[in-house]
């Protein structure tokens, strides 16, 4: 965590204490890749939300957080390690119900177009589990833990470059039958799969920027585009076969970060969004998740 010190400044704290309100998001848009006809649906759950109490030893924090809406997913479990040169990020979920259909295109009811259609579907489930671990080219001057851990203090403008590496893997149950039979007898073909696997391995090349723009305020970007290498397997309601594809896909990785932080007392919010892609001939899937965290919290007990 060496660094130039006239940049960034270390926590002089053994202890502290945060409370944490998060709000995260899914999205999942499948669609066919013919243009005539064209057909997209936007499934997304409603926006969970959590309160927690953390505490913390130096950059280890720990704590529990309890919902605050019924809209929780199955599994949602998060483990985040920055340090001054690297930074290594896991998790795992899974969702099995309360999804919405939120839009349509290409479906009809007495020659009318559907558009905004807003209505309960629990004949999708998802899970995912990944890993993006990344390397920080200009620690001495940028803190990334500045912005997303509050375990430093940016005292000047910098950037840095990041090189990461990625890996994610997601499962897609998808259930035609369940949907309104209007919208299931005009569904094409190549929509009615029953299962897609994926395994994603990517590589992403990114900026990352911290903004002191007063005393004791940062204000950070980041973003980091990704070219990978997909592997999948598709089962389809309409054969008994499984195809397997591979294919070269580009995601994105997107982050933003305000925070007030004193060295004693700091607050602050994070937005990180995670977008990712899945294509064959006939078929597309986009989805992506996100969280918003904003906190609150001090330290204590000086170190000598």
């Amino acid at each position: 965590n060496s660094g130039d010190t006239a940049y960034v400044e270390p926590n002089h704290y053994n202890l502290g204490c945060m409370l944490e309100h998060s709000t995260w998001y899914e999205k999942y848009r499948l669609g066919n890749n013919s243009e005539n006809p064209s057909q997209r649906l936007t499934f997304s759950p409603d926006a969970g939300t959590k309160l927690g109490v953390y505490f913390g030893w130096r950059w280890i924090f720990v704590g529990y957080s309890f919902a605050l809406n019924n809209v929780q997913p199955e599994i949602d479990m998060d483990l985040n390690l920055y340090c001054s040169r690297a930074g290594i990020e896991l998790f795992y979920r899974k969702r099995s119900d309360g999804f919405k259909i939120r839009s349509l295109k290409g479906f009809y009811e007495n020659d009318i177009p559907l558009t905004n259609y807003n209505k309960e579907f629990n004949g999708l489930s998802t899970s995912q589990v990944g890993a993006n671990v990344f390397y920080i080219f200009n620690s001495k001057k940028f803190s990334f833990p500045a912005a997303y851990s509050q375990s430093t203090n940016q005292r000047k403008s910098a950037g840095s470059l990041i090189l990461g590496l990625s890996y994610n893997e997601q499962l897609f149950m998808f259930d035609h039958t369940t949907i309104d039979s209007k919208i299931e007898s005009q569904m094409l073909p190549e929509l009615k799969f029953k299962k897609i696997d994926y395994m994603d391995l990517s590589i992403n090349f990114g900026y990352s920027y911290n903004w002191v723009f007063a005393k004791n305020f940062l204000a950070n970007i980041s973003s980091s585009p990704a070219i990978g290498y997909k592997s999948t397997s598709l089962k389809s309601l309409t054969s008994s076969n499984t195809e397997f594809i591979s294919s070269i896909n580009f995601d994105l990785v997107s982050r933003l970060a305000l925070v007030y932080n004193n060295g004693r007392y700091y607050a602050g919010a994070s937005f990180v969004s995670h977008t990712y892609s899945y294509s064959n001939p006939s078929l597309s899937i986009i989805n992506g998740f996100g969280y918003l965290k904003i906190y609150a919290g001090f330290n204590f007990w000086r170190r000598k």
